[in-house]
């Protein structure tokens, strides 16, 4: 409506725009671009952001109408997945750089085989800050950058030698005006890794740098520091080893003993935590808000700040991913207050609640090895839980689904993925699903299916449903080695028409307000 309305009226006074064709918003982009034909209409267009846009053609048309926006400064484009062809990604980074008065872009495109980044052949006087979140940049690439973004001030990267055979040889350009470096590294050396400081940038204020298998002690981050870098303010740096360290204790109270010089704890006040998961050694800064994701807690915590406790590092830890994760052997006096996702296996284990005490926070949950016996363990999270939004439900193949598993209640899930249950629903089984308290308020629903009358049932029937994905059910064929996965027909139907026609089956009996989109293995409804 307000495309077609009122977009003609308006386009000239937007100054930002979010456009997004993740599997909740489908073909938004080409849905907008069918009322605004031009980005050019969009004159006062300062903030342009791209979300899931994986057409070439489409990110394309949009950047040549950007070209005429004299007030764009900020780009942001993130896609999960675009083929690859080097002479296309050229042409897109390219094209950014052309823009004539963009300050800021955010560029996540990630590719199907190539995961570096192309370096741009076009030479941008405006640009300030780059995000190459997705892609490594090629340590031997860095000038090339330095070279085409000459007014850099801030700047976040993926450094990769990738064993370049002439890389010890490598010497950086000095760039004055970078004040903000935002840096992961990967197979670099630790030679390297001082060298890359000296001389490339005298200004630095702000330096956040995670190494994933280096280990530089302390007394050599001040000698680069001291030397290198003079006006460094802020300094945040994430460090773990590689794997299969000897004696990891020893070389753990090594590390942390070089951050206790005067340098770190009088003069700047930069405290760090080290710690030993198994035979993995993490350090940081305690400015550098750690998110904990392993499997099991560490074996040992050490600290160069005098008033560290081991709670701080708890209350970091938000996302629990193994369901097995409480089965461990825990002290009780650790609790965690801020559970964002949650994945647990029934029955839960008696540790739990005395751990985990609170879900106010919690927004995503999964269960697995569901059972009727659980039921009131069930709903003791739900009622525990009152910002809920995602609920994941998945089933061990040795498991029945239990369909009473949907009777429960919590207001605020409106997102219920059932594609793990290892259950196709049967059409019976999705008119209960579509009556439960869960389903009825449920506005994002992934579900399988084994017969595609019962999709109509759901779209139609779920009120507050506004993105059903499917995934169409499959037979497994093995063939020369290789997997060739086929469409099943569905019994429902005349035996004539295969499922490849179910695009065109939905369409003809949905509403004409509905959007339809398929791949290899699913389907969406929006």
């Amino acid at each position: 409506m307000i495309c077609q309305q009122h977009l003609s009226v308006i386009a000239d006074r937007v100054i930002a725009l979010f456009l997004s064709d993740n599997d909740d918003t489908p073909e938004q982009i080409n849905l907008f671009l069918s009322y605004a034909s031009s980005f050019g209409q969009f004159t006062q267009l300062r903030s342009l952001s791209l979300l899931s846009i994986c057409s070439y053609g489409t990110l394309m048309k949009i950047l040549n109408d950007c070209q005429y926006l004299s007030n764009l400064s900020h780009l942001n484009i993130y896609c999960n997945y675009l083929r690859y062809n080097p002479v296309d990604l050229q042409l897109i980074i390219n094209s950014i750089w052309s823009l004539p008065k963009l300050i800021q872009c955010d560029y996540r495109i990630r590719t199907d085989i190539e995961n570096f980044f192309i370096i741009t052949r076009k030479i941008s006087l405006s640009l300030e800050s780059v995000y190459i979140n997705t892609n490594k940049i090629r340590l031997d690439n860095i000038n090339e950058l330095f070279n085409y973004t000459p007014h850099l001030k801030r700047l976040f990267l993926s450094l990769d030698s990738i064993d370049h055979p002439y890389i010890s040889y490598y010497t950086p350009l000095t760039l004055s005006t970078l004040a903000d470096l935002k840096l992961h590294v990967h197979n670099v050396s630790d030679a390297i890794i001082k060298g890359f400081f000296k001389n490339i940038m005298p200004n630095l204020y702000r330096l956040d740098i995670k190494l994933s298998s280096n280990l530089i002690k302390g007394h050599q981050w001040e000698q680069i520091i001291c030397n290198y870098l003079p006006k460094l303010e802020i300094f945040r740096l994430r460090m773990i080893t590689p794997s299969f360290i000897q004696n990891i204790e020893k070389h753990a109270d090594e590390l942390i003993n070089s951050f206790r010089t005067p340098f770190w704890i009088n003069e700047h006040e930069w405290f760090v935590r080290c710690f030993v998961r198994e035979d993995t050694l993490y350090l940081y800064t305690l400015s550098e808000t750690f998110y904990y994701n392993d499997y099991e807690f560490p074996h040992s915590f050490k600290s160069t700040y005098p008033h560290d406790y081991h709670q701080k590092f708890y209350n970091n830890i938000i996302n629990i991913y193994d369901d097995t994760f409480f089965h461990q052997s825990i002290s009780s006096d650790i609790h965690l207050p801020n559970i964002n996702s949650l994945w647990i296996k029934f029955p839960i284990n008696h540790k739990f609640w005395s751990i985990v005490s609170s879900l106010n926070r919690l927004k995503s949950l999964t269960v697995s090895s569901y059972d009727d016996i659980y039921n009131s363990q069930f709903q003791v999270l739900l009622d525990r839980a009152p910002n809920l939004r995602h609920l994941d439900i998945r089933q061990d193949k040795s498991l029945t689904l239990q369909m009473s598993s949907f009777q429960y209640i919590n207001a605020s899930v409106h997102q219920l993925d059932l594609r793990n249950c290892n259950h196709y629903f049967t059409a019976d089984e999705c008119i209960t699903l579509s009556r439960s308290p869960l389903a009825v308020q449920c506005e994002v629903l992934s579900i399988l299916v084994d017969n595609r009358e019962s999709i109509i049932y759901l779209v139609k029937n779920m009120i507050n449903l506004r993105s059903l994905s499917l995934n169409v059910k499959f037979e497994e064929k093995k063939s020369s080695g290789f997997f060739t996965w086929l469409w099943k027909r569905d019994p429902s139907l005349d035996e004539n028409i295969e499922n490849k026609d179910i695009v065109q089956w939905l369409k003809d009996r949905l509403s004409s307000t509905c959007l339809i989109k398929k791949n290899q293995t699913r389907l969406t409804v929006f």
